[in-house]
């Protein structure tokens, strides 16, 4: 029969990867907020492009800055879809990751009641890495979405310096 101590222990290390949980979760939570800015700005560009489609079809000769501002919106909606992919992937790699640290909690319970058996033994270690894996993958796609956030900032920053020059000179 286990002693208060040993029960004490096994409940601190079942508790152990709560804190892997919430730190998780919490980051889950802003990359929450960040898609939604993305898909926000994914149907601001679209409505955009909408109104200088119905421009152009009214318009038979349109406006060259018309135009480059369609193709900037193009451009940037492309990058911003990336961006998508890149928050989807971090949201997914997050979330499976909560659930390897809480299955590490379980493997942690049964290890301790079955008083380390070497059946179980390494389960809970490698649930852990598993889940700090996924952790570092979902920190790097947030990297890549970063990376490309900056590129976005950069394409408005130029079509409004740059006047009447088209996206494709500036490539």
């Amino acid at each position: 029969m286990p002693t208060s101590i040993s029960i004490t222990q096994a409940i601190q290390s079942i508790l152990a990867p709560a804190v892997m949980i919430s730190s998780t979760w919490l980051f889950v939570l802003s990359l929450n907020t960040r898609q939604s800015a993305v898909f926000t700005r994914i149907r601001v560009l679209n409505e955009e492009k909408r109104k200088l489609l119905h421009l152009f079809e009214q318009d038979a000769k349109p406006q060259i800055i018309e135009e480059n501002r369609y193709l900037n919106i193009d451009y940037q909606m492309n990058i911003l879809v990336k961006r998508s992919w890149y928050i989807r992937n971090a949201i997914i790699s997050q979330t499976i990751a909560v659930v390897f640290f809480v299955l590490t909690s379980f493997a942690i319970g049964i290890d301790s009641s079955l008083s380390h058996n070497s059946i179980t033994y390494g389960i809970p270690l490698s649930l852990f890495i598993l889940g700090m894996l996924l952790v570092l993958i979902g920190s790097l796609s947030l990297a890549f979405d970063e990376w490309l956030s900056y590129s976005v900032i950069l394409i408005e920053v130029r079509a409004k310096h740059s006047g009447n020059e088209s996206i494709e000179q500036k490539r």
